[in-house]
């Protein structure tokens, strides 16, 4: 089964959920707690996860909030569910823009801005703007590390803080144990490689270390952490049945990991098509888990 990338934000949505720290996010909705009024920079908003979670938040703050990502469908996807989420709440919503939500319930105000842009694009047509809080998802495929925290504590306003959730880092386990443990733990290897590469190409070797190449940058670029702790995607079927679309999940990151060893050329195609066919029937058969390592980090700027 082939998983559109329009449709891979949805099926991973209760995945992501579940797999959020919840010491750090308990610790995010508390630093925003007591304020009247806030601004929001969503980096990759996608289709609204992260807005979604924000305006869950038990917050009795006015939000004005600038939701950015380079695809423009998956944001007027997100324009269009944050507006019945908001109805459903009871505010008054009106969208006077393409881009643009602004909804009122007694004295409470909430404003979104939906911007099409990447962070660098972003940046060069607002180069001052700066934020009270940012959120942003698996913030490395956006820029590489050290380059998206400097970007970030330009953003932050003085006591600003940044919400970093879902972060990859460092390794892929998968399980039952492979008959040819050896090709898997290359192809595994591989793909490991691969997001390291792309996320680490401006850090020093030291800084790949588990845990340690957000919280390196995020201190590097003068923020505190104020609380950091792992949310690893746990693909596991539990009396087996995998829980709400872990399968489709599984078979869309398997397909990844194929790719990955695939472009590196160092995995012989029949010996990878065949693991990859072996792992796919042992999704059908409710057997296959895979655990990938990620970390959430919640930094603050200071005055």
């Amino acid at each position: 089964m082939s998983i559109s990338f329009r449709d891979y934000p949805d099926i991973k949505s209760a995945l992501d959920e579940r797999s959020l720290n919840p010491q750090v996010r308990t610790a995010f909705q508390h630093a925003l707690r007591g304020r009247e009024w806030l601004s929001c920079l969503d980096l990759g908003a996608g289709a609204g996860a992260s807005l979604w979670r924000l305006l869950n938040a038990d917050l009795k703050a006015d939000l004005a909030i600038t939701a950015v990502d380079p695809d423009r469908d998956l944001l007027e996807l997100a324009l269009r569910r944050l507006a019945v989420l908001l109805r459903a709440r009871d505010f008054e919503v009106a969208t006077p823009g393409p881009d643009h939500i602004q909804a009122r319930r007694g004295g409470r105000s909430i404003s979104i801005e939906f911007v099409a842009a990447g962070p660098e694009d972003f940046n060069r047509q607002e180069p001052t703007r700066q934020f009270d809080v940012v959120v942003a998802h698996h913030v490395t495929d956006l820029l590489p590390t050290q380059a998206m925290a400097d970007r970030i504590a330009s953003w932050l306003k003085p006591q600003g803080v940044f919400y970093a959730a879902l972060n990859y880092d460092t390794g892929t386990t998968v399980f039952p144990a492979y008959r040819d443990a050896d090709l898997e733990q290359r192809i595994l290897a591989t793909y490991d490689s691969a997001m390291e590469t792309r996320r680490m190409r401006d850090q020093p070797a030291e800084a790949a270390k588990p845990g340690g190449w957000l919280h390196g940058a995020l201190l590097e670029s003068q923020l505190d952490i104020l609380a950091q702790g792992a949310s690893d995607w746990n693909l596991t079927p539990l009396r087996r049945a995998y829980r709400d679309q872990d399968d489709l999940c599984l078979d869309a990151v398997l397909a990844h990991i194929r790719d990955e060893a695939d472009r590196s050329g160092g995995i012989g195609p029949r010996a990878l098509d065949a693991w990859h066919r072996d792992r796919r029937q042992e999704i059908d058969r409710r057997r296959l888990g895979l655990i990938v390592h990620q970390v959430d980090v919640l930094a603050r700027r200071g005055a």
